[in-house]
């Protein structure tokens, strides 16, 4: 594929022949064209002064008297009791509204209170429902539970091994020597010292 020859660089191609790696072909383009040669001299002049300009670096101590200025507020001490009531008092709005709320609260409370003492038997009633009902559903879900674990295909095998217990004294045995030889393996493994890699420092 040929470049036409009336198109000029792109800034990649223009980042590219500063860093010396631009292609033949535009390398060609460049020695014909005069308006993208003035370009790159621009570009490679407008580094070449940017790289030119000295290092600033702050004075020693800056950041320390910068940090020394800051004041961050608590997050704590901003929700602190005393914040509150600051605000709460600050005006008479405020205030109207913290005592409509506590005499809400207070009211609330006291009426329940109240209609508990009234209303005991009503309270009994339906705590032994609550429970009927808890103890019903539990029920329930062991039920289902022990049928859905009857269902199950290995349940039958497992139910004639625990019907033999010289059988069953063998199958576990045989699994605690399989869970005992698996964690002696374990511990070894564990236990293993690290090989270096040679010339790792390299």
């Amino acid at each position: 594929m040929t470049r036409p020859s009336e198109s000029h660089l792109s800034p990649d191609q223009i980042d590219a022949w500063l860093a010396g790696t631009l292609d033949a072909e535009v390398t060609r383009h460049v020695d014909r064209c005069q308006s993208c040669l003035e370009q790159l001299r621009a570009e490679r002049e407008m580094v070449e002064q940017v790289a030119s300009l000295p290092l600033l670096s702050p004075i020693p101590g800056f950041a320390d008297r910068v940090m020394a200025s800051v004041r961050v507020p608590d997050p704590f001490a901003i929700r602190s009791l005393q914040a509150t009531r600051r605000r709460l008092l600050a005006t008479r709005q405020s205030v109207a509204f913290a005592a409509s709320v506590g005499l809400l609260l207070l009211g609330s409370m006291v009426g329940s209170i109240a209609w508990s003492l009234s209303h005991q038997e009503t309270l009994a009633s339906l705590g032994s429902w609550l429970f009927a009902q808890g103890a019903e559903a539990a029920w329930l879900g062991v039920r289902g539970l022990a049928s859905n674990f009857i269902e199950q295909p290995w349940y039958t095998p497992l139910r004639a091994l625990a019907e033999q217990p010289g059988r069953l004294a063998l199958v576990s045995a045989l699994i605690t020597f399989a869970y005992l030889g698996g964690v002696i393996v374990l511990r070894r493994l564990l236990a293993l010292p690290t090989q270096q890699v040679a010339h790792a420092s390299i």
